[in-house]
């Protein structure tokens, strides 16, 4: 796990080693460990690379790395969790090897297989290899994009890099704030990440799944290597089998993602993702089978603890400590900073969030300030087995259109579990009103009245001047958002969503283009702005499409959701854990924060000039809001998470001198 970076000039003007090195070094927090620059002279070409050390701690693993007499040069951000089986199956083929690293593994599949060898990785990725003989440089990133790579390409450069912030640190390059681009994420910062944008003009992100061939001529060719659906097959086994099949592929999921050099630990919340993973390590090292490259200290977990507020889950993670006798830190936050930690954060994190990042970023701190380098986590399930509200809604309206009763309240007893006891009859009666609206709108679509309750909402927020860049609105009113028609290319690669049931598209919208790619973001930049490498089982592309083949009912129903899971589970984790439905997640409590120990800060903030007259929201209404709530602390949910959005634009706006007031 590194940070990468890579500069092209693809005029031929002489590229400075302290071009390239000021480039690199600005992603020093993604790899403390080591660091290494190679420059082809002839092409005025240089790779950089930034190095956290996992597998192969020696020199022997210094990045860039060169291959088959220096004809590739690689750098390289990610993990191949099987390279042990990849290296076996090259050595058959004659490869032989002077490292213990997965990069190694990695260049001999590329010089073997030719780019067909990301089909045969299991792992994550952002990677840069330079042909030297074709002069050429290809680009690939994982199939999920669980690692990121953003580039810039003009006529006379090509840049790429780990993040966005290190773009700040090209020189030549004047970095701006694209506003168009800016109040989009405002308004639907999930999708932003799927279709390759950034908040930056000129700055684009290789999509998940794709690859980038560039040659000397500055010709740019861009491929999806990966489709998942092209992948999944239907399964057609009994749930019994399925649960079995499941198991077996989680558990060498978890396996194959302990194989490191350094320390391992796990990230936990005490909900059934996290407990999961944790507990599948436990019942993995007790079996003691094939632990070939596996750290002997593995044992430690790590909860973030907000007392008193609602979001925390610490009686449910001792739960899982007492039941697998492992170590625990518990990480509660300092709020004597807070305000200035919430700037810090977000202008280091350099894109617009749902939520304060501070509070995920404190755990892989605590890792790192621990001596631990790798962290086991449980992201992905939600967004494979309805682990949202909103997904296992469309499973309730697919039941209420067809008419199956039966399922029907089933799944509703499913939804209202998944809410605080407290709200559960509020929550069913509104699902009921979508339902019904549903209906309608099958029949006859949106009504006059609603599309334009819905355009007034819009306007409300933004300044007048950006009206104009709103595209088509489309909603679906019975949820009660508003978001913008993102550009078709999101869809363009996965049209097959269409055919899908309600439950099962949005099941994919989740995966493909809604939560894993902002997910994957934040938990990336979260952890290793603290030089942290995160593995996510759940992710395996093998798990992945296997839960994309099975019935819905196999994941979603009995009262639970992600139900398979919870079935493997049976005697691996405690009872109480695998059965609990009520559904938080790891966030910050903004709410509480916002009724509290930020009250001043958002008073101040709201108040200043620079927020009043923004070019992107309509400070004067907004100022409005906020003041009344932050005055009488009464934020809820709702309203502190749409606010947040504009108060993370504002922190960076301001501390980004091309952005303007």
């Amino acid at each position: 796990m590194c940070g990468i970076a890579g500069i092209w000039h693809l005029n031929k003007n002489e590229l400075s080693f302290e071009k390239l090195k000021r480039f690199t070094d600005s992603l020093y927090h993604r790899g403390p460990d080591g660091e290494g620059y190679f420059i082809d002279d002839k092409a005025q070409l240089g790779l950089g690379h930034r190095r956290l050390s996992i597998l192969d701690l020696s020199d022997a693993g210094k990045q860039p790395m060169s291959f088959a007499d220096d004809r590739y040069q690689i750098t390289y951000n990610g993990e191949i969790y099987n390279f042990i089986e990849l290296q076996t199956e090259l050595a058959a083929k004659g490869y032989t090897f002077k490292t213990e690293t997965d990069t190694e593994v990695l260049l001999s599949a590329y010089h073997c297989w030719g780019k067909d060898c990301l089909l045969k990785f299991n792992g994550m990725w952002a990677l840069a290899i330079w042909d030297n003989k074709e002069k050429t440089l290809f680009l690939a990133r994982d199939r999920f994009g669980v690692k990121p790579l953003h580039f810039l390409h003009t006529a006379t450069i090509f840049a790429f890099a780990s993040e966005t912030i290190a773009f700040k640190h090209l020189e030549d390059y004047e970095r701006k704030i694209d506003g168009q681009m800016l109040v989009r994420n405002i308004l639907d910062y999930r999708r932003m990440e799927t279709g390759g944008y950034t908040l930056f003009e000129g700055i684009q992100q290789l999509q998940a799944g794709c690859s980038i061939t560039l040659s000397s001529s500055g010709r740019i060719k861009e491929e999806r290597w990966w489709k998942t659906l092209d992948q999944v097959t239907l399964y057609k086994n009994s749930y019994e089998n399925a649960v079995e099949e499941f198991k077996d592929i989680f558990e060498d999921a978890c396996k194959i993602r302990l194989r490191s050099d350094v320390p391992i630990a796990s990230a936990l919340s005490g909900g059934v993702d996290s407990s999961a993973v944790y507990c599948m390590i436990k019942h993995l090292m007790e079996k003691k089978e094939n632990t070939k490259r596996v750290p002997s200290n593995w044992q430690k977990a790590f909860v973030a603890t907000f007392p008193g507020a609602p979001e925390d889950e610490r009686k449910y993670a001792e739960e899982v400590i007492a039941f697998t006798k492992g170590q625990v830190n518990y990480i509660e936050p300092n709020y004597k900073n807070l305000p200035q930690d919430i700037i810090q954060s977000t202008i280091q994190f350099d894109a617009i969030t749902g939520t304060a990042l501070i509070a995920v970023r404190d755990v892989y701190k605590a890792m790192r300030e621990n001596g631990i380098v790798v962290s086991m986590d449980g992201h992905g399930a939600d967004e494979t087995m309805f682990g949202y509200r909103a997904s296992v809604a469309e499973t309730f309206f697919d039941a209420v259109l067809s008419g199956d009763k039966l399922r029907e309240d089933d799944i509703l007893e499913t939804y209202i579990n998944m809410v605080e006891e407290e709200n559960r009859s509020s929550a069913g009666k509104r699902l009921h009103e979508r339902a019904k609206q549903i209906l309608v709108f099958e029949k006859g679509g949106l009504t006059k009245k609603s599309l334009n309750k819905l355009k007034l909402e819009v306007k409300s927020i933004l300044h007048p001047n950006h009206i104009s860049y709103l595209q088509k609105i489309k909603t679906d009113d019975w949820f009660n958002e508003t978001e913008l028609d993102i550009p078709s290319v999101l869809f363009d690669k996965y049209p097959d969503f269409k055919k899908y049931s309600r439950s099962d598209s949005q099941l994919l919208t989740d995966f493909h283009i809604e939560h894993i790619p902002y997910n994957m973001r934040d938990f990336d930049r979260a952890s290793m702005q603290n030089g942290i490498e995160i593995r996510m089982p759940f992710m395996d592309h093998r798990l992945v499409t296997f839960l994309f083949g099975l019935k819905t009912e196999y994941k979603v129903g009995h009262g639970y959701t992600k139900r398979i899971l919870r079935d493997s589970m049976k005697g691996i984790m405690p009872e109480n854990i695998r059965n609990r439905r009520l559904k938080l997640g790891l966030s910050a409590p903004i709410t509480t924060w916002f009724n509290g120990q930020l009250n001043e800060f958002v008073l101040d903030q709201i108040s200043s000039q620079s927020f009043i007259q923004s070019k992107y929201w309509n400070g004067p209404l907004v100022k409005k809001f906020a003041e009344n709530r932050t005055n009488n602390k009464t934020w809820n949910n709702e309203e502190a998470e749409k606010f947040w959005k504009i108060l993370n634009a504002h922190i960076i706006i301001r501390n980004d001198k091309s952005a303007g007031i």
